[in-house]
């Protein structure tokens, strides 16, 4: 595990058993280290503990014991070891964020380096979903080296964009970069609206709620809130492009959900002073121009998803950061055989001569269609 380092302080936190909010109730948190030790008293919300630490520098091994004096029933003592500090960043988004190492050109570049030593500095976190399985925290190394079905091994199966991003950044600071952790909850084929609550998209003209609306907020941002992050990682538009691109000054459309979006997320994860910032880095990318699912002007959803400025930062969206997707596609997505679901069965009308291309299609596993380009590093 990592925790946010120095000077923001981080924190345990967890649900208690069923039966013991009725009772009094003290969690207490003991933090150690080969040389020291220090203990701090957490709080009791209903269901809800929290314990904040002191603030630590980068590095560390610690073990953290919570135990709690009043539960009703089973253990009441928990602890977590191999616990160190550093740079935490939360990654969400649909499937461009979700798509996993395994179907990335890199991927095997960065399987060599890890197992022989690099990139010890990253640890990594997954939420399950429809294209990702459950990740406990883990390093790098041990992930490479737990098979996994389909992606062969757990690092395979992390996103891909959430993983290059550490991956990049540990290049660019070199010997100064600090441990970093990574939190991936991405769901594929998920919308703008299904990550905000409803009474903040509410705040948009022409943003359709419905009974999927605010799931992914309540289920994926929120359980999130006590813990304190560095920042967000954003890639995301696809199943909005079907909807009006709007404008943020006027209040409508994706334009005006995404800057509220990202204030809400910021205002979620910082209610507790000096945990995560309210002004917490927020990084996006822009969809790839095979990104469209079929509807016109990609060039409106790039402004869009910079909250209609053109340009990030700027007043609806201060301290964010963006990449322009110009990922390499799937150079099969048109053809007949891709199109017509030939490599499930040969025997449909259409197509006769399919075999070559989908024993092709199998044997290059970097390639899963045009909205999912995989060069992502």
């Amino acid at each position: 595990m990592i925790l946010q380092r120095a000077p923001q302080k981080a924190a345990v936190h967890g649900t208690l058993e069923t039966g013991s909010e009725d009772a009094p109730i003290t969690v207490t948190a003991k933090v150690a280290t080969g040389t020291s030790t220090y203990s701090v008293e957490g709080t009791v919300d209903g269901d809800q503990w929290v314990a904040y630490l002191k603030p630590s520098e980068a590095g560390g091994n610690y073990s953290i014991t919570v135990t709690c004096d009043g539960c009703s029933q089973g253990n009441n003592t928990i602890s977590v070891y191999d616990v160190t500090f550093g740079d935490v960043w939360y990654c969400a988004g649909q499937s461009n964020m979700a798509l996993n190492l395994h179907h990335t050109v890199s991927r095997n570049k960065s399987l060599d380096l890890i197992q022989s030593g690099k990139y010890s500095n990253i640890r990594i976190y997954s939420m399950a979903s429809n294209m990702n399985p459950n990740i406990s925290w883990t390093t790098l190394k041990n992930a490479t080296n737990t098979p996994k079905r389909h992606s062969g091994n757990l690092f395979f199966a992390m996103s891909a964009t959430c993983y290059y991003f550490a991956e990049s950044l540990t290049d660019i600071m070199g010997a100064a970069a600090p441990p970093i952790g990574l939190i991936h909850t991405a769901v594929g084929g998920s919308k703008a609206e299904q990550w905000t609550s409803n009474t903040t998209s509410a705040k948009c003209a022409n943003v359709t709620l419905n009974g999927g609306s605010q799931k992914l907020f309540d289920a994926r941002v929120k359980p999130f809130a006590k813990t304190t992050i560095k920042g967000f990682l954003w890639y995301q538009g696809e199943n909005d492009m079907g909807e009006l691109f709007g404008n943020s000054e006027r209040s409508t459309g994706y334009a005006c959900e995404v800057p509220n979006m990202i204030a809400e997320w910021r205002a979620t994860l910082s209610k507790e002073p000096n945990t995560t910032s309210p002004e917490a880095p927020f990084g996006l990318v822009t969809l790839a121009p095979t990104g469209s699912e079929g509807h016109p002007d990609m060039g409106g959803m790039y402004a869009a998803q910079m909250g209609s400025y053109g340009n990030v930062p700027n007043a609806a969206m201060p301290n964010t950061f963006l990449a322009h997707a110009f990922d390499l596609g799937d150079p099969w997505s048109n053809t007949t055989c891709y199109g017509n679901g030939c490599c499930k069965n040969f025997t449909l009308p259409k197509c006769h001569g399919c075999q070559g291309f989908c024993d092709s299609c199998r044997a290059t596993k970097f390639y899963m269609g045009a909205i999912h380009p995989r060069d992502k590093k």
